[in-house]
């Protein structure tokens, strides 16, 4: 099984993947995406770790523009820029997880380019409590209420841009999920008991 999760900031989405992954054992990707990309694919991580989950273009347009520009081969994409040639290589990589056996793998638009593939649950980790997110952040991150307020923003909308670009799909909405969970209503641990007891029915 691929479990994929999505999740908005502070809303434990990571340290729910890592529960899982333990409790279930199974591979985490989260950080560890970014670094196996950089290893195989022999790009510089500081320049993967700068693109990750952040974008403001159109993804498509650039495809169907370079696609439009191809000569020789349908599958040239010397004309894409660079980060879209890095999520590609991404992609790529997610799909080689996903072959390998049992992962968890947390944000990237996995939940998308994983969608034809059988056994794959889709996750989106949101809280409807901003203080819950805010506070999460201040204990576990130590960041400062107003630091932590300004990055929450600055992420989701950073993700949000990313996941739309690269999917055309809407972060977070309902049809890109198979369960989304209110963190800040069930707390963490039973948001983790859950999960689990949802995987017994798939």
């Amino acid at each position: 099984m691929i479990i994929t999760i999505g999740r908005e900031f502070g809303s434990g989405g990571k340290y729910i993947g890592e529960r899982l992954a333990n409790e279930l054992n199974m591979k985490l990707y989260d950080k560890e995406l970014i670094e196996r990309v950089s290893k195989e694919r022999n790009i510089d991580i500081n320049l993967l770790n700068e693109n990750d989950e952040t974008h403001k273009k159109s993804f498509w347009y650039t495809l169907a523009m370079a696609s439009m520009s191809m000569s020789d081969s349908v599958n040239s994409l010397t004309e894409l820029p660079l980060d879209d040639k890095y999520f590609i290589e991404q992609a790529k990589i997610i799909e080689e997880i996903a072959d390998e056996g049992n992962a968890i793998i947390i944000g990237r638009c996995s939940n998308v380019i994983l969608k034809n593939r059988k056994n794959v649950l889709n996750i989106f980790i949101y809280s409807s409590d901003e203080k819950f997110k805010i506070a999460r952040k201040v204990e576990f991150a130590g960041m400062d209420e107003k630091k932590a307020l300004k990055m929450m923003h600055k992420k989701d909308k950073e993700r949000a841009i990313y996941y739309n670009y690269y999917t055309n799909q809407t972060w977070g909405g309902r049809e890109s999920y198979d369960l989304l969970i209110d963190s800040s209503k069930l707390g963490i641990e039973n948001t983790v008991n859950l999960i689990k007891e949802f995987i017994k029915y798939q």
